[in-house]
């Protein structure tokens, strides 16, 4: 029986890594041009927001009459401090005033007498990250044609982002809050067989780009958000529940570590940039093959936390299934050591 071979570790592959504009660009890098990983591909300004000051509430005034105790009007630029309004108390027993929470610009004032403060723009030298060649200047981002490792995951949550490797937990290791350290902030962390909602909340807290982790339980990944993004990126290696992360990942990501990568949930992969003397095609990362006997395979199956296991035995004939329909049959031992018989149409092997 002929099965899918799923390659999760391509190594030395060519791969374009898109370069997104945090805001808006003025690119310096045009297409053709080569570049190392800090080269300055475009210089962007990223606003921080904005901040409603409560003028009318924290000065005891009605609505209407928030305008005549400002010192500065809609339009004006001013400073983290400075004063934007004060009230004289009655009697003359002192004042009111309030300051300005940040550098910004007053847009608004509402109806309710609150203003609107927003943030100046921050400056960024947006850098290609990766050594390569230029492949293409978009309206929103710029795409760098290198070469490096890729990973693909099973599922994924969240926008791209970037940081540093950084091991966390072996394979069979529960990824807890415990595990996440301050010096984990802006990296991407690895490792572990089930990452708990509390850890996401912290690294979340500490600001982790992104966590690469054998499981999760499904319930917490759908908080993640499909399509969406709640500020960190997740990439689950294998499946849902208590699933440690495969072999062949792990001791790929630990020969990477302290390097720098880029994890996506939306394209379910981690790319780690290298240098390399070619940029070569990226070759297709799924084929097929013979199933045997010990090897790992991934069953398609919904609303279980059973996916990932080893192949017992195979059928040596089709047999018909509750559907009516005849099939090439497999049994699968599970991690959790469940053993169920499948049609190996539902399988696919994991080259580890």
């Amino acid at each position: 029986m002929i099965c899918p071979l799923v390659t999760r570790v391509s190594k030395e592959v060519g791969f374009e890594l898109e370069r997104k504009f945090p805001g808006p660009c003025k690119t310096v890098a045009k297409e053709g041009d080569k570049v190392e990983p800090e080269s300055v591909v475009a210089h962007c300004e990223v606003s921080a927001g904005e901040r409603l000051v409560k003028i009318a509430h924290d000065l005891g005034a009605s609505a209407k009459d928030v305008r005549k105790y400002l010192l500065r009007k809609i339009g004006d630029r001013i400073y983290r401090g400075e004063i934007i309004a004060r009230k004289k108390l009655l009697l003359g027993l002192g004042k009111k005033e309030i300051r300005s929470p940040a550098d910004g610009v007053i847009t608004e004032i509402d109806i309710n007498g609150d203003l609107l403060v927003k943030f100046l723009p921050t400056p960024i030298r947006l850098v290609a990250g990766a050594g390569g060649t230029v492949a293409k200047v978009g309206g929103d981002s710029i795409f760098i044609k290198t070469a490096g490792v890729k990973i693909k995951g099973y599922a994924g949550a969240g926008r791209i982002r970037e940081g540093i490797i950084k091991n966390i937990g072996g394979p069979q290791e529960f990824i807890t809050p415990q595990k996440i350290t301050a010096d984990c902030s802006g990296k991407i962390l690895f490792g572990g067989s089930l990452l708990e909602r509390a850890a996401i909340e912290k690294a979340l807290t500490l600001g982790v780009h992104g966590i690469v982790v054998g499981g999760i339980n499904h319930r917490d990944f759908l908080s993640l958000g499909v399509g969406s993004d709640i500020g960190i990126t997740v990439l689950v290696t294998e499946g849902f529940g208590n699933t440690p992360i495969g072999k062949d990942i792990y001791e790929a990501l630990k020969k990477l570590e302290n390097q720098f990568g880029f994890v996506s949930g939306e394209a379910k992969n981690l790319l780690i940039p290298a240098e390399l003397k070619s940029l070569q095609a990226a070759a297709s990362s799924t084929f097929w093959r013979e199933l045997k006997v010990n090897d790992v395979v991934r069953v398609f199956r919904q609303h279980t936390e059973d996916i990932i296991g080893t192949v017992q035995s195979l059928g040596d004939k089709e047999e018909i299934l509750n559907s009516g329909l005849p099939a090439e049959i497999a049994t699968v031992k599970f991690l959790s050591g469940k053993v169920v018989t499948v049609a190996s149409a539902n399988l696919e092997i994991v080259e580890t």
